[in-house]
């Protein structure tokens, strides 16, 4: 399993780590990874990258995590509109 650096939630104080997406956005994502996670993470240089795996490919992956936009109490408070 690969450990990636982690920082903890300005909200909720759970551990998650920043990554930046295909269209170069910064998104936290839960630092543990779940059987319903929907985000792959890999290491590109010095920057953790994610993208979300489509649901087809997800079956039977340990790897994946969840965004903490979704499980994070209070990420209303964090949106940006």
């Amino acid at each position: 399993m690969t450990s990636y650096p982690t920082a903890v939630c300005g909200s909720c104080k759970q551990p998650v780590i920043w990554t930046v997406t295909d269209k170069s956005k910064r998104m936290p994502v839960d630092a543990q990874p779940t059987a319903d996670g929907t985000v792959a993470l890999t290491v590109a240089g010095s920057q953790v990258r994610s993208r979300v795996v489509e649901a087809k490919f997800r079956f039977g992956r340990r790897d994946l995590h969840k965004a903490h936009f979704s499980s994070c109490p209070q990420a209303k408070t964090w949106r940006r509109r």
